[in-house]
């Protein structure tokens, strides 16, 4: 089958710093980050609180891998509710470290009865991609001849991890290891690959390099986009209802809806649509099928929240959707049309999840803003509580910034950079 992954939505990317060895180092903030940076005495917060990073800072990949990082190259990382994942490559193995909850082993290792946890392991090939949900993570791994699997890992309570369910048996019911999807292979095509992975809370989406998107997990709010009258589980792989003939390029999803853009720019939503996020003008109980959403201008970028969704269009505008801080100002937080965010602009990308948003543009200035700061995951500081208009995170001085590499959970956010003194 044509490969579409190449021929997709054309974003306003930033160029690679050619010269140097590109994204070998990691800022962050948010929870269970500051642990993990050159000066690592833990906040004075409770509980999952006491490692929280409530600025920007540049991690020590040494302290971050537990070994020297020198020919670490960073490949890819997620965030999900509470838990993170970091990947680097060196020749043909993938060092990875996963952080914060692990109750139902979503780091990708048992930590058996501890909740809060760090877990470093290596797997055979290049981590190109990540996702992390609530309670449960997902990876796609190529190997040097170009092949190409989905590993998952965690709670698979509502078949999320596409794997056999064991409904006698609650502990089956999470995968303490890495598993391969070996599910998926039964439904690609010949030369289909999967292209990206993204874990909303209890669900999980594929997309192909043939622009079919598959899903599996909880199904209650429409999260699989199986159509009209579905809103059972799926434990395996399934393809998503009605998109055969809009071949999709790009997908965001974060809690219980998604975005879809076609390779003809047309715009997709599914899901939980209670808050008017879905942009129709309505708030709707849950979308069970695709449906198009009309849009005015080009799109370049895509993110889909909790409340809310982002849309970026070619001129570099932000269109906000939905319910919370919206980045309208504290008079506005509920708007059913796409409104433009009139506090950015010259945007690049854009990233979205639980009340909250992140943008990059085209200087290399991020700015966040969003509802609630617990941990810090607004990057604002102390005494930051809601943030309702966006505010540039000024302690971000890199270089360069990888817009794939770039994750944005409930209560983390990573983003790769290529400063030289990571290690």
């Amino acid at each position: 089958m044509r490969s579409l992954f190449a021929h997709g939505l054309c974003q306003r990317m930033i160029p690679r710093n050619a010269g140097t060895r590109p994204y070998s180092s990691v800022t962050a903030w948010g929870a269970y980050v500051r642990q993990f940076t050159a000066t690592a005495p833990p906040a004075d917060l409770p509980g999952a609180e006491a490692h929280a990073q409530l600025t920007p800072a540049q991690l020590s990949l040494s302290q971050l891998f537990g070994k020297d990082a020198d020919a670490l190259s960073i490949s890819a990382m997620g965030a999900g509710v509470r838990h993170a994942l970091v990947a680097a490559t060196a020749d043909d193995k993938t060092d990875i470290v996963g952080f914060g909850l692990n109750r139902c082993s979503q780091l990708g290792q048992s930590t058996g009865d501890q909740t809060d946890a760090v877990r470093r392991y290596a797997v055979t090939g290049k981590v190109v991609q990540m996702a992390c949900g609530r309670e449960h993570s997902a990876m796609i791994v190529e190997q040097k001849g170009g092949s190409r699997q989905v590993l998952v890992c965690g709670s698979n309570s509502f078949g999320q991890l596409g794997l056999p369910r064991a409904e006698a048996d609650p502990p089956a019911l999470q995968h303490s290891q890495l598993c391969n999807l070996a599910a998926l292979d039964g439904v690609l095509e010949s030369g289909e690959l999967p292209a990206k992975v993204q874990c909303g809370l209890d669900h999980t989406l594929i997309l192909t390099t043939a622009g079919r998107v598959f899903a599996m997990g909880w199904g209650a709010d429409g999260q699989l986009g199986k159509g009209p009258g579905s809103t059972a589980d799926h434990c395996t792989p399934t393809l998503v209802f009605g998109l055969e003939s809009s071949p999709i390029s790009d997908i965001s999803s974060s809690t219980d809806f998604t975005l879809a853009v076609s390779a003809d720019r047309r715009l997709f939503y599914w899901g939980n649509a209670e808050y008017g996020q879905c942009m129709t003008g309505e708030k709707i109980d849950r979308v069970l099928a695709p449906i198009e959403v009309p849009f005015a201008s080009p799109i370049a970028g895509i993110a889909a929240g909790g409340a809310h969704s982002l849309v970026l269009d070619t001129l570099g505008r932000v269109h906000t959707c939905g319910y919370g801080a919206l980045g309208l100002g504290p008079e506005i937080i509920s708007v059913l049309q796409p409104t433009v965010v009139e506090g950015v602009k010259d945007i690049t990308h854009v990233w979205a999840s639980t009340d909250r948003c992140l943008a990059l543009d085209d200087r290399l200035q991020v700015f966040s803003w969003g509802l609630g700061n617990s941990a810090g995951r607004l990057g604002a500081g102390h005494g930051a509580e809601n943030v309702f208009e966006p505010q540039r995170l000024d302690s971000i001085g890199a270089s360069a910034i990888d817009p794939d590499l770039v994750a944005v959970g409930n209560d983390i956010a990573l983003l790769a950079t290529n400063n030289p003194t990571a290690a």
